[in-house]
């Protein structure tokens, strides 16, 4: 098994699993329960749509380290005078468990990328003061709510050092060159990969007005 992003999880249970459907329309309410906790306006997921919802699955729970660790290294050396620092490949003896400097970025609970866990939960098309928690009233699977908006900028932030090029609608456009680096498993191929997959469903949480969900 593997982590499976989408978004759009209300209009997909409403047409194939009526129970989840059910259950997920429970889940939405707890989260504007938390919204209205902290101020925030609440938010309503839809369950219908024009097009089809969106869904990748596939690559292990892990994969996601990966990025975090990358994106704390990146965000250690923001403020240095050399903002063209290059991040040099980890060695694959390296787990990114255990990373000083991705422990620290954790320890500050500022990202949204970060703080979410990793096999469930949701980022919402909302602007948010900072990542939300649930409670023992409403409960949210993955305890944290982080928000679309966030994520893609923080992600955006990534990029350059990646080598991910994107244009003035947030589209990938070197796409081919990524792939082959993805297939070849090239340097720093897993990050590229997760941090793809979650620039696409960043953009069609906002366009769509569709929260991400983690399974």
């Amino acid at each position: 098994m593997g982590l499976t992003i989408s978004s759009g999880i209300l209009v997909d249970f409403k047409e194939n699993e009526p129970e989840g459907y059910e259950a997920y329309k429970v889940i939405f309410d707890n989260i504007n329960t938390i919204l209205i906790k902290n101020g925030v306006e609440t938010y309503q997921e839809p369950n219908e749509m024009e097009i089809k919802p969106l869904q990748f699955g596939g690559f292990p729970y892990s994969f996601l380290h990966h990025l975090r660790r990358f994106a704390a290294h990146v965000w250690e050396h923001k403020d240095n005078e050399n903002w063209d620092w290059t991040p040099t490949p980890f060695s694959p003896e390296e787990e990114p468990e255990g990373d000083a400097i991705l422990e620290d970025h954790y320890s500050y609970m500022s990202s949204h990328l970060l703080t979410h866990s990793d096999a469930e939960g949701f980022y919402i098309p909302v602007a948010l003061p900072e990542v939300l928690f649930d409670t023992d009233k409403a409960p949210v699977p993955g305890a944290m709510i982080g928000s679309s908006y966030d994520l893609l900028k923080e992600l955006k932030s990534l990029t350059k050092h990646l080598g991910i090029s994107l244009d003035e609608n947030n589209d990938v456009t070197n796409i081919d060159e990524l792939n082959k680096i993805v297939a070849d498993e090239g340097d720093f191929w897993i990050e590229i990969l997760v941090c793809v997959t979650l620039l696409d469903a960043a953009k069609f949480s906002i366009n769509n007005k569709t929260a991400i969900a983690f399974n």
